[in-house]
């Protein structure tokens, strides 16, 4: 039985998304059995990167400018090279207890990070295994993810693909799969199609979904405010995460019968499947859920660096509008209402780039590496 070790880390919630989707797509694969672990793994890397999970907390919440220095001195694929060989040298005993702690055939690396430093590692501690790397940015790919070390890349997009290829990754090794989504995404969508009276819902009026990401990050509470202010005719739904104190100042100020604030929920792809437009940040998985839900989406909020080219995917291929500032988000609202073709044209754009089996393709790349 051949083991595998997904890599994630809680750095933004797209990472353990993709070891969760990828995790689940291997339980319902037919063929021989596997094990699969998902590794929260941050802590095994040598210093700094090892503290990568609270820095990036403080830094996307109090200081953009700080993480966005960090992602272009980084962006490098030589120093980052350079970089790994010297720090798993230097700094390595925690690797080392990685490999002894969780064996395994091969170790899936669903965050870019370890990519200077794992497969370093493995030449010392486990010669014998393989190593492949999951590419969770649609495009615009920073130089973690250029390991020349994997035996298999899979990427999102065609425009990834073409960015490591490159970079010098040899293309039979790039695979497309698709963003990893959880096997179950376009089924639970469908049925949150039909659930909208059991969600406070009305079927006569347009339903906006406004998410600000796990933590309830970015402009979520002056966008939802100007929203409920511009008296639309629409039923808005604003999901505030694990932000409390923005859910209950939003639940005072403008919850009402056609405002729905909530917290963090277990079942975004139902409210996805009862709505008509989503608004969110440019992160790469949620953009991936919109597309499989074919919603019209309005990007409200970016990382400098990190989440741009995410947008700048989804809005080149006219599935999202980018919207950086409630007033713009408002206007973009106005006009999908007052214009159902481009509203249409919006949604089918959005449908035209979802891969709901991505993590099915991924868990069956993967198994070739057993074989």
């Amino acid at each position: 039985m051949a083991t595998f070790a997904l890599l994630y880390s809680d750095t933004g919630g797209g990472h353990r998304t993709a070891a969760d989707s990828i995790q689940q797509a291997f339980a319902v694969l037919n063929g021989k059995p596997h094990r699969v672990e998902a590794v929260n793994a941050i802590s095994y890397l040598p210093r700094p990167f090892n503290h990568s999970e609270a820095t990036y907390r403080v830094a996307i919440n109090h200081a953009r400018w700080l993480h966005y220095l960090n992602y272009i001195a980084l962006d490098d694929v030589q120093r980052m090279q350079a970089m790994g060989a010297l720090l798993t040298r230097l700094d390595g005993e925690r690797l080392h207890a990685l490999f002894r702690e969780h064996p395994a055939d091969v170790y899936v690396s669903c965050q870019p990070q370890f990519n200077p430093f794992v497969p370093q590692a493995m030449r010392l501690w486990a010669p014998n295994a393989r190593y492949a790397h999951v590419v969770t940015d649609l495009s615009h790919i920073h130089s973690f993810h250029v390991t020349p070390f994997a035996d298999v890349v899979t990427v999102p997009t065609e425009e990834a693909r073409e960015e490591l290829i490159t970079h010098g990754i040899p293309p039979q090794r790039v695979i497309i799969t698709g963003q990893p989504v959880i096997p179950s995404l376009e089924a639970r969508v469908k049925r949150g199609a039909g659930s909208r009276a059991e969600r406070g819902l009305r079927d006569n009026l347009p339903v906006v979904l406004l998410l600000g990401g796990g933590e309830g990050a970015g402009l979520l509470d002056k966008t939802a405010r100007a929203i409920v202010h511009a008296d639309l005719p629409v039923q808005l739904v604003v999901i505030c995460g694990r932000n409390q104190v923005l859910r209950q100042a939003l639940s005072r100020d403008i919850a009402g019968p056609t405002t729905q604030v909530l917290g963090f929920v277990d079942d975004v792809p139902e409210w996805m499947g009862a709505s008509d437009v989503l608004i969110t940040k440019a992160g790469s998985t949620t953009l991936a859920e919109g597309f499989v839900a074919g919603l019209p989406i309005i990007i409200f909020d970016a990382l400098p660096g990190q989440e741009e080219g995410p947008c700048d995917y989804a809005v080149s291929h006219g599935a999202a509008a980018w919207c950086p500032t409630p007033a713009s988000v408002v206007a973009q609202l106005k006009q999908w209402l007052n214009d159902a073709d481009a509203l249409e044209r919006a949604r089918r754009a959005s449908k035209a780039l979802a891969r709901p089996r991505a993590a099915l393709d991924i868990a069956r790349a993967l198994t070739t590496l057993c074989e």
